[in-house]
């Protein structure tokens, strides 16, 4: 025989054996079980069906709208509070015995504790529950709780939009007063320091090339008039010379030969300057007039002087040159002022330029700051608005709600005790028990049950067996002692599966 028949063989005549203690002790657990489950009191739960529907609206301020297991966690923690359940005991007159023995905070603890709020997987659904011994009272406070959850999630979200948007408008005002004072800030930066902005670079430097050329061209005319002032110098200085000797008794002859030495110096002068320059050169020019002036003094009547011998009474070329002077030195004043201003102005732009990378980087940062100030200026103006319509579509009550899609209904059968649940763990209790004591039965008695544990115990073979030889006397009394446990037993049986299906046929059980 294989080592697994023979262990089969073992469970079997090991169940034969200790069968009536396992029948007894399962007749007790069944009888325990059933009274159990009659003295334990009866628990009826209602539950109501809860769906959280999001309104899929654009205007959505951010915060407002959460998911749908923590909008379902936040108002359950409202529903469930203190001084709402205390609200909700008051009013539907619940724990009357309690109330009168513990304190109100208690009570609700005791409260929250029957009810049960359980998601339904895959959906935005909800069950809320409550356990207790009135089936019409259960009923009455599930939907109770039910209607409660749509009225917290409405005063919640109202709150919550009102307090938002006077937050985004309070947090709104700040970021204008800090916009304005950055723009205060920049306009009062650009006002001072206008020429020398980076945009202006290119003004500048056209400017400063304007003023550079027109500095040069004032040097310019101030080298021409320095060179005119001089030929009119000389030729003041040659016209006193000419009047001098004239004065100093020269007759006409005299006086015609000094102007003919005259005419020859400026002659020899003339073509040395030709040499030189062109006929155009204002040097070139002024000394043909000159030359052009002595030879009409001298033909007309260069040699006339008064009775006293001392200059003619009114030179008029003379005047005109010391005039021509005169002109010429305020000429060269007035450029010379100018060229004074004008450089002032170089040195002035040139500054501005300079300064302008210093003002790029400091505008830079200005600017940068204000960029970030408007950014979050224009965010929460964004929100504002959105802000603004949540607010007004929650008081029009077209925001996202909760919505009863099933009503808690009147429990006909017990949630607690579970008659099934009760039984099956007494039937399993006692089952354990009988076979444990069965077990340890077994291990007590050390007397040999089958020829090979006498032959693994001696370690030799067993060539015969003789079974037990009972009296007939013996075998009357063991007989007899076993219709007695069977019908015993029997009976007990016959008489709890009647209790049971008399109490269920009464209501007392439900399975």
């Amino acid at each position: 025989m294989s080592e697994q028949q023979q262990q089969v063989t073992k469970t079997i005549n090991f169940v034969s054996r200790n069968h009536l203690i396992i029948l007894f002790f399962l007749l007790c657990g069944l009888a325990v079980g059933l009274g159990w489950y009659l003295k334990s009191p009866q628990v009826y739960q209602a539950s109501a069906l809860i769906v959280y529907q999001q309104q899929a609206n654009p205007a959505r301020t951010a915060g407002i709208d959460a998911r749908p297991q923590e909008m379902i966690n936040t108002v359950a923690q409202q529903v469930t509070s203190l001084s709402s359940l205390q609200e909700m005991i008051e009013t539907l007159e619940l724990y009357a015995d309690r109330r009168e023995q513990q304190p109100v905070f208690d009570v609700a603890a005791t409260m929250r504790e029957h009810i049960d709020i359980t998601s339904e997987q895959g959906t935005d659904a909800f069950r809320v529950s409550f356990k207790g011994d009135d089936p019409n009272q259960v009923m009455r406070v599930a939907n109770a709780l039910a209607a409660r959850f749509l009225e917290e999630n409405i005063r919640f979200r109202e709150q919550r939009v009102t307090e938002a948007s006077a937050y985004i408008r309070d947090e709104l005002a700040i970021a204008k007063e800090a916009m304005d004072e950055q723009e205060e800030r920049m306009r009062d930066y650009k006002l001072k320091h206008y020429n020398q902005m980076p945009e202006r670079q290119n003004v500048n430097m056209a400017q400063l090339n304007t003023l550079q050329t027109q500095y040069q061209n004032i040097q310019n005319n101030l080298q021409d008039l320095k060179r005119t002032r001089l030929m009119i110098q000389e030729q003041i200085n040659m016209r006193q010379d000419f009047l001098a000797r004239q004065a100093d008794g020269q007759g006409t002859a005299g006086g015609g030969g000094g102007a003919l030495t005259e005419l020859d110096r400026l002659a020899s002068r003339l073509d040395e300057l030709r040499s030189r320059y062109t006929d155009n050169h204002p040097d070139v020019r002024r000394l043909q007039s000159r030359i052009s002036s002595l030879q009409t003094e001298y033909v007309v009547g260069g040699g006339e002087s008064d009775r006293e011998g001392n200059y003619p009474a009114r030179d008029n070329q003379l005047a005109q040159l010391e005039l021509q002077l005169n002109e010429t030195d305020n000429s060269i004043s007035r450029l010379n002022e100018e060229q004074d201003k004008v450089r002032q102005r170089i040195e002035q732009v040139q500054q501005w330029v300079e300064a302008a990378p210093v003002r790029e980087a400091e505008w830079a940062a200005l600017t940068r700051d204000y960029s970030q100030l408007k950014q979050h200026y224009e965010a929460l103006v964004s929100r504002s608005l959105q802000a603004d319509s949540e607010e007004m579509l929650e008081h029009r009550q077209r925001g996202s709600q909760f919505r009863i899609i099933e009503s808690a209904h009147l429990p006909s059968t017990p949630f607690s005790p579970n008659f099934k649940k009760i039984m099956f763990m007494a039937v399993a209790l006692s089952l354990g028990l009988g076979l444990g004591l069965g077990y340890a039965r077994e291990h007590l008695d050390t007397s040999f049950k089958n020829v090979d544990d006498l032959e693994v115990e001696l370690g030799l073979p067993v060539t015969c067996a003789i079974p037990a030889i009972s009296t007939a006397r013996e075998k009357r009394r063991k007989r007899l002692g076993n219709i007695v446990m069977i019908f015993g037993l029997g009976s007990a049986y016959a008489v709890l599966v009647g209790a049971i299906l008399m109490l269920w046929i009464q209501g007392e059980i439900v399975i």
